[in-house]
């Protein structure tokens, strides 16, 4: 069953990942300010005092200790250290990316999860340049059995029958198109620049998909989705949500077909 709507006022939510970059951001910001603040203080002291003349003065009163060579020694070492720093900080920042990467995929598919989703659409709304991808239809693929194949059959055979599913929807899309997991019991298709009539096609073709497993196992699973295609950024938010609300509504609509349409 397909349920296809248009998505049109909806409420912003922003990803906790993203909350806290911009609260790096506000601390970097703040850091930069006070180091500016502690670096102009000091030269204006070292401006005040002669702090050169005055070093120089007590390097040449006490030669025997070999100051002079000390500090610039020390300058050099603090070059040295700059480097080390740098390349440390390059090492940090491509450890983050890999962890923000793992964040994204989900351990047991390893198939990408409902962040990317998040991601992708939040560059779609910010970036105009992005805008082309519309119609842009999201499908979310709800799998009803899974408990009760696992009491007949195992997990094993419910693990392998939910991936043998996935893998076969991800058959179905196109190269610009992604599918993702949400939870045990669905996923999502990301499908940019796919109207309102294909999402629909490409909707009954996943609910009636065959799985070269034993045709029991299949009979346990009832699969049913649920389709919003936007036409204009303004729909993108809480998109995911009219999705889960249309999901709840094809529950209480068991064998039938039903079309929301949201003005």
């Amino acid at each position: 069953m397909a349920l296809v709507t248009h998505v049109t006022h909806v409420t912003k939510e922003m990803p906790v990942l993203d909350t806290m970059k911009t609260q790096m951001r506000k601390k970097l910001i703040i850091d930069l300010i006070i180091l500016s603040v502690i670096f102009i203080s000091c030269l204006w002291l070292f401006i005040t005092i002669d702090a050169l003349e005055l070093l120089f003065e007590f390097t040449r009163q006490h030669d025997t200790w070999e100051l002079d060579e000390f500090f610039s020694a020390a300058i050099v070492l603090g070059g040295l250290f700059s480097i080390f720093s740098y390349r440390r900080w390059q090492d940090i920042k491509k450890l983050s990316l890999y962890c923000e990467e793992l964040s994204m995929v989900d351990p047991i598919t390893l198939l990408p999860n409902r962040r990317v989703i998040d991601r992708l659409l939040t560059k779609i709304r910010n970036n105009k340049n992005r805008q082309n991808c519309f119609p842009l239809s999201l499908i979310v693929i709800d799998i009803t059995g899974i408990k009760l194949l696992q009491s007949q059959l195992g997990n094993t055979v419910a693990e392998q029958a939910i991936s043998e599913l996935f893998y076969r929807y991800s058959l179905l899309l196109k190269n610009d198109q992604l599918i993702c997991y949400r939870n045990t019991n669905q996923c999502l298709l990301y499908c940019p620049e796919l109207n309102e009539d294909d999402a629909a096609v490409l909707s009954d073709k996943v609910c009636h998909m065959q799985l070269e497993t034993h045709q029991s196992t299949l009979n346990l699973l009832s699969i049913k989705s649920v389709a919003v295609t936007l036409t204009q950024p303004e729909e993108i938010d809480g998109a995911l949500e009219r999705l889960d609300d249309l999901v709840n509504a094809l529950h209480f609509n068991d064998n039938k077909i039903v079309e929301l349409k949201l003005i």
